[in-house]
């Protein structure tokens, strides 16, 4: 049979204090990069897209896929929904 002993039981209890603590400390530390992240994040990436908006590829790129919507939007007008187009006032 297993004696118990004082010296054990504090031993038990201070383990899972420290326990409890490092998780509560990891966790504060945790919320706390969170919170930072999520408040810097939108800055870095405007950032980042005003960096490559000036880029003149990425302008021709962003150029491109504008017409191919407008194009792909006339013909879907035109074909299926001809009175939209007969409406615009010139």
């Amino acid at each position: 049979m297993m004696k118990i002993t004082k010296q054990y039981v504090k031993e038990l209890i201070l383990e899972e204090l420290t326990k409890s603590d490092v998780k509560k400390l990891v966790d504060d530390a945790i919320e706390k990069n969170e919170k930072r992240v999520a408040r810097e994040l939108p800055k870095e990436i405007e950032k980042e897209l005003q960096k490559m908006l000036k880029s003149k590829d990425i302008k021709a790129d962003i150029g491109e896929i504008a017409k191919k919507v407008i194009k792909k939007l006339y013909k879907d007008l035109s074909f299926h929904h001809p009175y939209i187009i007969d409406r615009i006032k010139v």
